[in-house]
């Protein structure tokens, strides 16, 4: 998940970022936590309100500047696809 929801150019960098700053995705890796652990979207919505709050919270060049993080929107849009079709699983299931 986490590549997957990596900007595209953030892709590139990221090996190296990891190998250099092995904290430097501590933020991005704890949302995608919280994340997976979200029973319903409401959960998702708030773990992503704050991953946002995080990234304003702790500006800085490479993470705000450069977007070398994991993106929220590509995040959000994983979730929802998830929920939706469990919603779609649960109605089949009735």
């Amino acid at each position: 998940m986490f590549r997957k929801c990596l900007y595209w150019h953030a892709k590139l960098l990221a090996p190296v970022m990891r190998m250099l700053k092995p904290s430097f995705f501590a933020e991005d890796f704890k949302f995608i936590r919280y994340l997976g652990a979200a029973t319903n979207a409401q959960e998702a919505a708030v773990d992503l309100l704050n991953f946002r709050d995080v990234n304003l919270s702790k500006r800085g060049f490479w993470r705000n500047d450069l977007r070398i993080r994991v993106s929220g929107r590509k995040a959000s849009r994983s979730a929802h696809e998830l929920f939706a079709a469990g919603r779609e699983d649960r109605v089949r299931a009735d």
